[in-house]
């Protein structure tokens, strides 16, 4: 038997947790309770633990995202979701994005002030868990396509669309909010579900024109929301991303640091045969690359800082890399190679990356100078952005500086 521990928030970090034990796959509850202190809830594996937030702490948005990778998707959600967020007052936030629909080509994005993230982890730790995916209400709970479920409780009233996203809110905000939430709505709505509270009511406070409103199934909206966040949907964003990640907590993000790693990697197979970049043959090069790679990291994400050991952070990750991130040198490794595989005597004299900028220098050299100018137009073919400068000849061969962007 699979079970899975859920916590649900209350009103605030500092209050009781609610904790449920549901079986996988069948999602019957097993016990349920109240953890106040370390030990009032049963012991779980950090995979099998998923904290569930209220929705009212956070802003989540339905936005277009076009990423090949969560740290991507991350990177873009600051500029997806600015002007949507109310000032932050000079508060940290936290971006995270559930999976992209491929039929929509959008998702649902989470933005959160990180230090009050920090602190429900914290009071979680100070219970002796430590959960894997941490979701908001509403974007775990089940519905149907086109549909909406207004769930009312004593404490939040739970409007919840799917892949539509929703909100949480107090009850004396909620059908005002939610008459603004429906005008909105990114798809037509075929039918609204109340559960908990007067249809009657509600139909008066939505107005016309509206969806058929009916009365939802009588359930307890703690062990339904429990049972939903077991199996939470793959769009419902998890806020343990990036900086957050659960395997961060030692070595203080690990998704942050794969794009260092693999230019470490980078830098010993551009070694190999006509490929290997000359600025990368001996250790002191390396060295150099490596120094900048860190540094970069530092000026994007300040809380880097806080590691006492970096380089060895990223050495060890070297072998367990298993993607690239959006780094502009690994974006046109891939073009490169083919050109320069198809013209056996061009040759990469040097590679330079000069952030904050997207352009990759490139010097290429070649024994004749029309070699050049094929492989420049080769890397255009290929979804680059070139600014190429004139061949010249440099000793018994032909040079040229490229710069390079990957074409939006």
């Amino acid at each position: 038997m699979s079970e899975v521990l859920v916590l649900l928030g209350g009103p605030a970090p500092d209050a009781p947790l609610a904790w449920v034990r549901v079986e996988i796959p069948s999602g019957a509850v097993l016990a349920h309770g109240v953890a106040a202190r370390h030990g009032d809830a049963p012991a779980a594996s950090s995979a099998r633990t998923v904290l569930v937030l209220p929705g009212s702490e956070a802003t989540v948005r339905r936005v277009p995202l076009d990423a090949s990778t969560e740290a991507q998707a991350r990177a873009a959600l600051p500029h997806l979701l600015d002007g949507v967020l109310a000032a932050s007052d000079g508060r940290r936030l936290h971006y995270a994005a559930g999976v992209v629909d491929d039929m929509s080509g959008h998702a649902l994005a989470a933005a959160i002030d990180a230090d009050r993230l920090s602190l429900w982890l914290q009071r979680c730790a100070e219970l002796g868990a430590d959960p894997h995916n941490v979701v908001l209400d509403f974007t775990v709970w089940p519905v149907a396509k086109g549909e909406v479920h207004v769930v009312e409780t004593p404490r939040l009233t739970i409007v919840a669309a799917g892949r539509l996203g929703g909100f949480s809110i107090e009850p004396s905000l909620a059908p005002h909010l939610f008459s603004r939430w429906l005008r909105q709505a990114a798809e037509p709505i075929s039918s609204i579900a109340i559960a908990g509270g007067d249809v009657v009511t509600w139909t008066a406070r939505v107005g016309e024109p509206a969806p058929p409103i009916h009365a939802g199934p009588s359930l307890d909206p703690t062990l339904s929301l429990a049972q939903a966040a077991a199996a939470a949907p793959d769009y419902a964003p998890n806020l343990r991303q990036g900086a957050f990640a659960p395997a961060a907590q030692e070595k203080a993000g690990i998704r942050l640091w794969r794009f260092a790693a693999v230019l470490a990697v980078l830098a010993v197979t551009l070694q190999v045969g006509s490929l290997c970049l000359a600025g990368y043959r001996d250790l002191h090069a390396a060295e150099q690359v490596r120094a900048n790679a860190e540094r970069q990291f530092r000026e994007l994400h300040p809380e880097v800082r806080r590691i006492v050991n970096l380089r060895a952070q990223v050495t060890a990750l070297s072998n367990a890399t298993r993607q690239a991130v959006d780094h502009p040198i690994l974006m046109v490794t891939d073009p490169l190679i083919s050109v320069m595989t198809a013209a056996p005597g061009l040759r990469l004299e040097e590679v330079r990356h000069d952030p904050p900028g997207r352009s990759v220098r490139l010097r290429l050299s070649a024994p004749v100078s029309p070699a050049l100018t094929q492989a420049a137009d080769a890397l255009r073919s290929q979804g680059l952005t070139l600014v190429a400068d004139a061949p010249r000849a440099v000793g018994d061969r032909f040079e040229i500086d490229v710069g390079v962007e990957r074409a939006s």
